[in-house]
């Protein structure tokens, strides 16, 4: 009797248990979660500003403040936005200096008037302009452990490395917003390929 009265109890907790796991998975499923990395850490596009500050010195731009001036302007010269050099007021020596950086930004294409002088309360020449930036949510998230693997989804940080990377590497992060147009085919180039595919 008493065997019997055993082993219905444990039959009774074995199916309030099962009920309540079933329960727990059933209200997990129901609802959406993405896992894939594009879903978890999506790339999305802002504006925000490029700054670069050149120090006013004696004589003329040193060949290690022309060359960032140069990285700067060949990045921004693809981009639409307005170039404002801001230099410390009354100085004569950020106004030979801000003249030097405005032939540097012509020489690597950017339109003269797309180039903005100001003045203001600064120790150095500063040189600013807008863009377009590809960023992503930051990595980090280790509020469920890793080995939890009972619904055999992947890891929250899974692929969030990756996705930055993306991000970091881009060169237009208007890309993202829409593509480029293509360009013309090249029949002749086409043509080639298509005989040296047919040859043996």
């Amino acid at each position: 009797m008493k065997r019997t009265i055993w082993l219905g109890s444990a039959l009774v907790v074995t199916m309030l248990l099962g009920g309540c796991t079933n329960q727990f998975y059933d209200e997990r499923m129901q609802a959406y979660q993405p896992e894939l990395p594009h879903q978890v850490y999506p790339i999305e596009v802002v504006k925000g500003q490029v700054r670069l500050r050149i120090p006013v010195r004696k004589g003329n731009l040193s060949p290690r403040d022309r060359a960032a001036v140069r990285r700067l302007a060949q990045d921004a010269s693809s981009k639409l936005s307005t170039i404002i050099i801001t230099r410390p007021a009354g100085s004569v020596r950020a106004e030979v200096h801000a003249a030097e950086i405005t032939r540097l930004l012509a020489d690597e294409g950017v339109v003269p008037s797309r180039i903005v002088h100001r003045t203001g309360n600064t120790d150095s020449i500063v040189i600013s302009y807008r863009r377009k930036f590809a960023v992503t949510t930051e990595c980090g998230d280790w509020s469920e452990p890793a080995s939890q693997t009972a619904q055999n989804r992947p890891y929250w940080n899974f692929g969030c490395a990756t996705q930055h990377n993306i991000a970091a590497q881009v060169d237009n992060a208007e890309d993202f917003e829409r593509p480029r147009l293509m360009s013309e085919p090249d029949a002749a180039a086409r043509n080639m390929v298509i005989d040296k595919y047919r040859k043996p």
